[in-house]
């Protein structure tokens, strides 16, 4: 899920001593009318500058870009689930979980959803309006369009985070954010003092712990991926694909309808990567070959978004597309070295990985429809990272010296961390089945994970860096 936006600006919320919890109370640091906190006198040192309540999220924004839950209130929301008795990919998995393909499959469940947002195989969740719809302490979290989604951060508003800390909405890794307490002083100086596979990070402002982890080709904004929620939709399909699913089980179907439906949100976040890449572009004064590059390779990604959402559709019967992409503040840092390390991430690493993991789903899949798409991408990917290192190679000519370490010392970093990532992260197991339909198994993934970062794109990188490649060995 992507917390939406659309009413931070709005002015903050009245009432009479600030707004009542839905869980009973006035919880600490809520503004009320005029921005003004409602338990009376100043905000806490440091941290919230001009505070607006959103009636869509119910959280607090501040200018500098801290997003924070200042009181547990019930979620609205506009489009409640779809009633149905379930569809097929509402069976039971091997696991125990329920796969889905849309929230029809999930009507079972309390105010019941999808969740596509962090597996390759999308499962059914229940849905909340309370803090008490959620176990375990998690929290509500709304966006106003659907029912709110269970947050499972540590805190459910600032009162749990001490007297000078946030319940502050965060970077949740290849996934929604998440609510964590942050306190008014960094809370990290290091990677050492954050969790496994998270590291210390500058953002907004202040150092954070943030999730390390690269998503295929990610759309980042602070750090993390963002990509579309999906919905119901007919128009984000290619015809020409029509795979034949009838030697699937309904589970199987089911499986790969989610798994398709994920490759066909993260392509459709990298139109908007690319989209961002070429004003920058444009704003850098880059050579018009790179411009162009940068264009076709756009087209390119809404030609995968349609190949991969239509697949989806075969396995699963229910046509499925993109809902509205949250772009706020993706464009906040325009400088040169700002973009060479997004590049890195976005490019070097993100469309390297692509094109391998592309190119051996291609060679083992048997159904021919998913073979040609798979085909198209790993060539199209591979053009798109050799687009990054050629901007890297650019960018670099441009830079001074000290600029130079730094992009060398950054890329150094975000080997470490994405081979760390691979070596470590669960991925999904698929048995041949599955991998003849374009799902890899488990240990394949990881091989190939490490292989992009160890086989090529660390040699690629030290050779960019010249004079800096010990500091990549």
């Amino acid at each position: 899920m992507i917390i939406s936006n659309d009413d931070e600006g709005s002015s903050a919320r009245s009432g009479d001593g600030g707004a009542t919890s839905a869980d009973g109370g006035a919880a600490h640091g809520g503004p009320s009318e005029g921005g003004a906190y409602a338990t009376g006198g100043a905000p806490p040192m440091g941290s919230c500058e001009n505070p607006t309540f959103s009636p869509t999220t119910k959280l607090v924004s501040c200018t500098n870009g801290l997003r924070h839950r200042a009181e547990a209130i019930a979620c609205t929301y506009e489009k409640p689930p779809p009633a149905s008795d379930g569809g097929a990919g509402g069976e039971a998995t091997a696991d125990g979980t329920v796969g889905c393909i849309s929230n029809s499959d999930c009507s079972a469940f309390l105010r019941g959803w999808c969740d596509s947002t962090r597996q390759a195989r999308a499962v059914c969740r229940t849905g909340c309006v309370t803090d008490s719809d959620c176990e375990d302490g998690g929290a509500c979290f709304c966006n106003g369009v659907t029912p709110g989604r269970c947050s499972y951060g540590g805190c459910r508003t600032d009162a749990d985070c001490g007297t000078d800390g946030y319940c502050a909405a965060v970077p949740g890794g290849c996934g929604p954010d998440i609510l964590r307490c942050i306190t008014l002083r960094d809370e990290c100086t290091t990677d050492a003092d954050c969790q496994n596979k998270w590291a210390c990070r500058l953002i907004t402002g202040r150092h954070i712990c943030v999730s390390t982890s690269v998503c295929g080709r990610p759309f980042l904004v602070a750090e993390a991926a963002r990509s579309a929620a999906l919905e119901e939709r007919a128009d984000w399909l290619d015809d020409s694909l029509a795979p034949n699913p009838s030697d699937l089980s309904a589970v199987e179907r089911a499986e790969l309808a989610a798994h398709w439906a994920r490759l066909g949100q993260m392509e459709h976040a990298s139109i908007a990567a690319f989209a961002r890449f070429n004003l920058q572009l444009l704003s850098l004064g880059a050579s018009s070959d790179l411009v162009e590059a940068c264009n076709r390779a756009l087209a390119d990604e809404t030609a995968h978004a349609r190949m991969c959402f239509a697949l989806a559709r075969s396995y699963g019967g229910t046509a499925v597309g993109p809902a509205r992409l949250d772009i706020e503040h993706c464009l906040e840092d325009t400088s040169l070295t700002a973009i060479a390390k997004l590049v890195l991430r976005e490019g070097c690493l993100g469309e390297t990985v692509a094109s391998l993991e592309a190119a051996a789903a291609a060679d083992v899949a048997s159904e021919p429809a998913v073979r040609r798409a798979l085909t198209r991408i790993a060539h199209d990917e591979l053009n798109h990272a050799e687009l990054a290192f050629r901007f890297l190679r650019w960018a670099l000519a441009q830079s001074s010296a000290g600029a130079r370490r730094e992009l060398a010392g950054e890329a150094a970093q975000q080997l470490v961390d994405f081979e760390d990532s691979a070596g470590n992260g669960h991925l999904i197991r698929a048995g041949d089945r599955l991998a003849a339909h374009g799902l890899l198994g488990n240990d394949t993934l990881r091989a190939i994970h490490l292989a992009a970062a160890r086989d090529v794109a660390r040699p690629l990188l030290a050779a960019l860096f010249d004079a800096d490649a010990a500091t990549l060995a």
